[in-house]
């Protein structure tokens, strides 16, 4: 139809002879009775006007002056390029923050999750904004994505986040920052980067359902750190402190005479024996006596210990709080406490902290002007202690006590799924993990009777609580300006 009027083949032109064609075939069919029915009509001249039109002579064919002339109506030949809607940069932070509401209210993640989603998704637009010159997310590629990952892992500080103050400086700013330190220190380590590649996933996934086809192109998998070798086991990644090196632990300042509340790591005057009750006397002692995780006894509750149940044995009770979540479902645990804990006064600790009306078991990790976890707290007032005991090596740290917990228990032969109900460890198989049944408290209470002790030496002192945490203050390495700026940012 289009050849028959010489006209030009465009995208309208098409739709017109398509829309005319199929205009005729309805007109057709609508007609059928009358072509297949039971009675033919026909035409009585049509037989006549054929046999007379076999003898016309041909008609000659249509010159190309009297082709018909395209209207001035008519559009170009070549249809114009569509132009993608720009989509400022920065609505990826807005992306990522409906992406956290919706995660929130289907309880899969809490605060703290939020935020290292939404951190990782401003670090992302700022890379793309100052690095790459990509101010239109509709222009992002899978490359721009794969310069961020390498920025990830080869140039930015190996602790990024852990400062407040780290979110206000530039990229060029973050990278000199990594080139201040030595190799080691550079580049997030491989898990997290797959963390933070789920969260980007699960905001471009939500981009693309809402219009943004650009990003369907883009594969995260692709730039995902790969996982453990399976040549490797997993108990020889983590470095064993020998028992030895955990003994001596128990033989610094902070547990037999320091110098002072605020010098907890140097040793007080000779003949002394002062001892601070707090956070760094009993979480060294709660880890390799009952094998929990730092951030489990960190950001316990006062009433996350059980001792006044009638016929049960005091226990620790292990569970996402208000405080601090915990890492799995299997996690969720009670734990009986050791002797040893009891002889040193730790439940006339808990009794005194209760009594002054706090609800957190070691209030002298928290600071009202820091989001980071308060087992960051401890741990940077315990490596000062593991250097006194002369653990310097790398990975040998509050959860290598942890790992010499679960050494000791296997080596006096109970079963991988005895050492999980005391580690918060799941089963390796659908009948361990499912079918096996948590053991009764006096039974978990066997189990820990069968480790060394290693605080013999130690002496029961009165519970003597740190001055300004009895006193109920706010804590003297708090910055009530970085507080002021957090409580702004989250009534924001």
């Amino acid at each position: 139809m289009i050849e028959g009027v010489a006209a030009t083949p465009t995208a309208m032109n098409l739709a017109v002879a398509q829309g005319t064609y199929l205009r005729g075939m309805k007109l057709a069919l609508a007609q059928s009775d009358r072509r297949y029915g039971g009675v033919r009509i026909e035409d009585d001249g049509l037989v006549d006007r054929m046999m007379l039109g076999k003898s016309d002579p041909p008609k000659p064919p249509p010159s190309i002056v009297n082709r018909p002339v395209a209207r001035p109506t008519d559009p170009p030949e070549v249809d114009a390029p569509t132009i993608p809607q720009f989509i400022p940069m920065a609505e990826f932070a807005q992306l990522a923050d409906r992406v956290a509401q919706q995660n929130r209210a289907d309880e899969h993640w809490d605060d703290k999750t939020q935020r290292q989603a939404k951190s990782i998704a401003n670090l992302f637009v700022k890379f793309m904004v100052q690095d790459q010159r990509i101010l239109d997310l509709s222009l992002l590629r899978q490359e721009h994505v794969g310069k961020f990952v390498d920025f990830l892992r080869f140039d930015i500080y190996k602790h990024y986040g852990k400062s407040a103050r780290d979110e206000q400086l530039t990229i060029e700013q973050l990278r000199e920052k990594g080139r201040s330190v030595v190799q080691a220190k550079r580049g997030i380590s491989g898990g997290t980067i797959n963390r933070h590649a789920t969260f980007l996933g699960q905001i471009f996934d939500h981009a693309t359902a809402r219009g943004v086809k650009s990003l369907e192109a883009i594969d995260l998998t692709k730039l995902r750190a790969k996982n453990r070798s399976k040549n490797k086991r997993a108990r020889d990644e983590r470095r064993k402190l020998p028992i030895d090196s955990a003994k001596a632990i128990f033989q610094t300042p902070p547990f037999i005479n320091c110098a002072g509340w605020d010098d907890l790591g140097k040793w007080g005057e000779q003949g002394a024996a002062q001892i601070f009750h707090c956070a760094l006397y009993f979480v060294p002692i709660l880890i390799y006596y009952s094998g929990a995780r730092r951030e489990e006894l960190c950001g316990a509750m006062v009433d996350d210990i059980i001792f006044d149940r009638e016929g049960c044995k005091p226990y620790i009770h292990i569970a996402a709080n208000e405080q601090r979540r915990i890492k799995n479902p299997q996690s969720k645990r009670n734990i009986p406490l050791h002797p040893e804990l009891i002889r040193l006064g730790f439940l006339d600790y808990v009794r005194k902290i209760r009594a002054l009306g706090y609800k957190l078991l070691f209030p002298d990790l928290y600071s009202p002007s820091s989001r980071s976890p308060l087992g960051n707290r401890f741990y940077k007032l315990f490596k000062p202690i593991l250097a006194e005991a002369k653990i310097t090596e790398e990975g040998l740290g509050a959860h290598a006590v942890r790992h010499l917990f679960g050494a000791q228990l296997k080596k006096k032969l109970l079963t991988k799924e005895d050492r999980a109900d005391l580690l918060g460890h799941g089963g390796d198989s659908e009948t361990s993990e499912r079918y096996c049944e948590p053991h009764e408290l006096d039974t978990l209470f066997e189990f820990i009777m069968k480790l060394e002790v290693l605080t013999g030496h130690l002496e029961p002192q009165t519970i003597n609580i740190i001055p300004w945490v009895e006193r109920m203050e706010i804590a003297p390495f708090s910055q009530p300006s970085r507080a002021k700026h957090l409580a702004q940012a989250a009534d924001g």
